[in-house]
């Protein structure tokens, strides 16, 4: 118990005492004093697994296994999600043979219920999806990646280059005939160690022929994500892309801004693994991998990179792949999977989260969205079928606290200026009752009415017109 409460004092000591520790002990510096922490616990539970093998799984231990979403992809929201499904056992066997065409029993489903939770804090509601396809992925499967690594190579990263080389060389001696790898390391500039390339001999060679160029003082990781982006720029958009980066999330450099980054791999179908080494600032590299269909891990000691570098590989060969239509809402989604195991003593599932809000963590304040509020004709009582994003919205700010908006109604032309600007200002009231209503404090928000002296489209059509007729959300604050 005493080292479990070392542990926890350990996590919370400020990151420049961690520097000065650092500093005062020269002969302990990257993995070495990570693990030297690491291991101050005589609790093991709560240490990640990371797969190394397959098993079927008609030789598995049904009491042994795990259950969890590798990653989920929504950016065929609403009309497709993908969750990417392992069952593992606590030694790391991935356990096939759970679904076609790879299921042994055809007679015997695993995945028997699916629903989704909408919402985080406010009516909340359980939507069973009534319909989902389930299809098991391996190596026999030959799915072709184009993949890049990009390692941070700035100074504060220079105690853990041999790990970084030993993952590098263990990850690519994974590689599948088909997949294109290329490799680039970054401080405040990019520098491609080896374009992306089939031949595995070759991206050794060239990878560790220049593997000790280019350490530098700074660390510019959104420049860097930026460039790499670009690289994929002539492979083709259905072979999927993955772009797997190292670093401590340090970045004290970089022009570009994570939600550009977020919404430019989402553009390109570019999914981003993040490993995250020690005292990491974590925060972005999670929004990262979460926002576009990749994975965060994080990584203490040598030992566990290396296993991550090895867990990224299988386990975008070896997965379940499940499909569904799911419900339309604009906010928090939790999503939950159910596993029918024999002989197993409790059920068994996996939970994964999205979000489809036009409210996300990095936005900055100023930032403007719309919702199609609708009203009755020159009147401004809400219609019902708006009530739901009513909820959408006051769910986003009971599940943020520090967020304040203000409320803007626009009109088309139609009308005079007096009228217009009344009619405006009472729906954004309106709104902005409703809103209070649901819970949330009258000091988080305010409501403005504009007319039509703001319009976005031409008041000379119909179309043009409807754009107009609009509300509008400013961040004010977070």
């Amino acid at each position: 118990m005493q080292f479990a409460k070392l542990k926890i004092w350990l996590l919370l000591i400020p990151s420049f005492f961690l520097f000065i520790a650092c500093s005062s002990h020269p002969e302990k510096s990257g993995f070495e004093l990570q693990r030297e922490i690491w291991d101050y616990t005589d609790e093991n539970e709560g240490k990640p697994i990371y797969i190394t093998s397959t098993l079927p799984i008609d030789s598995a231990d049904a009491n042994k296994l795990i259950y969890d979403f590798f990653r989920i992809e929504t950016d065929k929201y609403p009309d497709t999600v993908k969750l990417y499904a392992r069952v593992f056992d606590s030694s790391g066997h991935f356990i096939t043979n759970m679904a076609n065409p790879y299921k042994n029993n055809p007679d015997i489903n695993y995945f028997k219920i699916l629903v989704e939770y909408l919402g985080k804090v406010y009516n909340v509601r359980e939507v069973p999806i009534e319909y989902f396809t389930v299809r098991e992925f391996g190596a026999k499967d030959s799915i072709p990646y184009n993949i890049v690594l990009t390692v941070d190579y700035s100074g504060s990263m220079t105690g853990v280059m041999d790990a970084i080389s030993t993952g590098t060389n263990l990850f690519v001696s994974l590689k599948m005939e088909y997949d294109q790898i290329g490799i680039t390391t970054f401080n405040k500039t990019t520098d491609i160690k080896v374009p992306l390339m089939k031949d595995k001999d070759k991206i050794l060679s060239l990878y560790n022929l220049r593997k000790n160029q280019g350490i530098g003082s700074f660390s510019a990781v959104y420049d860097a994500i930026s460039s790499n982006i670009k690289m994929f720029e002539y492979t083709p958009i259905d072979v999927p892309r993955v772009l797997v980066v190292f670093s401590d999330g340090d970045d004290n450099y970089s022009k570009e801004k994570i939600g550009d980054l977020i919404d430019s791999a989402k553009k390109e179908q570019i999914h981003i693994f993040t490993v995250a080494f020690g005292y990491s600032k974590d925060e972005n590299l999670r929004y990262l991998a979460q926002y576009t269909g990749g994975k965060f891990y994080k990584a203490y000691t040598k030992e566990e990179l290396i296993s991550i570098f090895r867990d990224i590989y299988m386990s975008l060969r070896y997965y379940y792949l499940i499909t569904y239509h799911p419900p339309k809402f604009w906010g928090y989604h939790k999503v939950r999977s159910y596993l029918d195991i024999q002989g197993r003593k409790d059920t068994l599932y996996a939970e994964a989260e999205y979000n489809t809000s036009d409210l996300m963590p990095w936005d900055d304040i100023g930032k403007a969205f719309t919702r199609p509020i609708q009203f009755d004709f020159d009147k401004y009582d809400i219609k019902p079928e708006s009530y739901p994003i009513l909820d959408e919205i006051a769910d986003v700010m009971l599940s943020d606290p520090k967020l304040k908006l203000e409320i803007q109604g626009h009109t088309d032309n139609v009308g005079g200026v007096d009228y217009n600007m009344t009619l405006s200002e009472n729906r954004a009231r309106a709104v902005y009752d409703a809103l209070i209503s649901r819970g949330i404090e009258p000091s988080r928000l305010r409501y403005r009415g504009f007319g039509f002296s703001r319009p976005i489209a031409s008041n000379d059509t119909e179309e043009g017109r409807a754009k107009n007729r609009r509300t509008e959300f400013v961040i004010l604050a977070k």
